[in-house]
């Protein structure tokens, strides 16, 4: 009986600890969100005679952030731009440059037809330099990602050796000369993880981890760790394999830009999960994130509904099953609030 009582006192004081935790770090969110603007907050249909709030120029900022960035960002920030979309057919696309400060950059591509061979590259080659500090192109060896306009088109292009698989031979991989092109579309508008999109639910993580000051929430760290917006879009393009008939590819996705600061991503872990229903246009972006002394089960993401509307993550609870091989894929169970509707 001694240490059942003892246990639950434990239990009590622990509980009572995370609520103070959980009040203190809801406040300093409510300030910080008061002191800062949102940051894609730039249009205004109302604002007549401003060709740039009613959306006829695109913002200078729109260019500076879709745009590689300086040397002195590099330093200690990501400069990572990734897209990725998918069909009915099971194809798939998956495009990623990541820029550091050791004047290299690195590559990924993943390529899926639907006669089930995949192609994919890994590489860390020596990136381009920016001209006066100016530049649309993201380069990798072969890879080129280079936006045609801010927030609303990019081309994608790549021309090179890539590793290919098929379904029925996947310990066996021979390199293929593969050439793409597409074309990406912004769909929707733009979702900005900012503090404002999920007071309640950035609180709890925040209380759910440990904090280097007990009196001292990471509200700062939170937003130079999360520092990253998405886009959905579509991707339309050709693929050509040794020199052959191009074949063409029609894929819904996503595009996600990531400049969070690195320093604070130690010991950081996380898991995604993208997924649409190409015949309503519904997608989901789902994310659980944990980073020590920060947030632990941070749930963010969005909701992309049929009319276009974006609604952000509220909570999220995802559980992977394991299957002890490499060779079978794992089973995953996701369930999600978003909203007031959507569950």
């Amino acid at each position: 009986m001694e240490g059942s009582s003892v246990f639950k006192l434990f239990k009590t004081t622990i509980h009572i600890i995370y609520w103070i935790k959980w009040f203190i770090a809801y406040i300093a969110i409510r300030f910080s969100n008061a002191y800062h603007k949102r940051r894609f907050n730039l249009y205004d249909i109302y604002a007549l005679g401003d060709p740039v709030k009613l959306g006829f120029i695109v913002p200078q900022l729109e260019k500076d952030l879709e745009s590689p960035f300086p040397e002195s960002h590099l330093a200690e920030c990501a400069d990572e731009v990734v897209f990725y979309g998918v069909n009915s057919k099971s194809e798939c696309v998956l495009v990623r440059i990541a820029r550091s400060d050791s004047k290299v950059a690195n590559a990924w591509i993943y390529l899926k037809l639907c006669n089930g061979k995949t192609y994919n590259l890994t590489e860390t080659v020596d990136r381009q330099q920016l001209l006066d500090g100016k530049c649309q192109t993201f380069s990798c060896g072969k890879l080129q990602l280079h936006y045609l306009s801010p927030m609303r088109r990019w081309r994608i292009f790549f021309n090179g050796m890539l590793k290919e698989r098929s379904d029925d031979k996947k310990d066996c991989e021979e390199s293929v000369f593969v050439k793409f092109v597409f074309l990406w579309k912004a769909a929707s508008d733009v979702y900005d993880c900012t503090l404002d999109t999920n007071l309640k639910g950035f609180a709890n993580a925040m209380a759910r981890s440990e904090w280097k000051s007990a009196l001292a929430p990471p509200v700062k760290e939170f937003t130079e760790i999360v520092n990253c917006y998405s886009q959905t879009g579509v991707l339309d393009g050709t693929v050509s394999i040794n020199d052959g008939p191009e074949y063409e590819m029609y894929l819904f996705g996503e595009k996600v830009r990531n400049l969070g600061k690195c320093a604070n991503t130690g010991g950081c872990k996380f898991t995604t999960i993208l997924g649409n229903t190409p015949a309503t246009g519904f997608y989901f972006h789902l994310t659980n994130m944990s980073s020590p002394y920060v947030f632990n089960n941070l749930p963010f993401g969005f909701v992309l509904q049929g009319g276009g509307d974006i609604v952000a993550l509220k909570d999220l609870d995802i559980d992977i099953q394991s299957q002890g091989s490499k060779k079978i894929e794992s089973l995953f169970k996701a369930n999600f609030s978003a909203g007031n509707s959507l569950r």
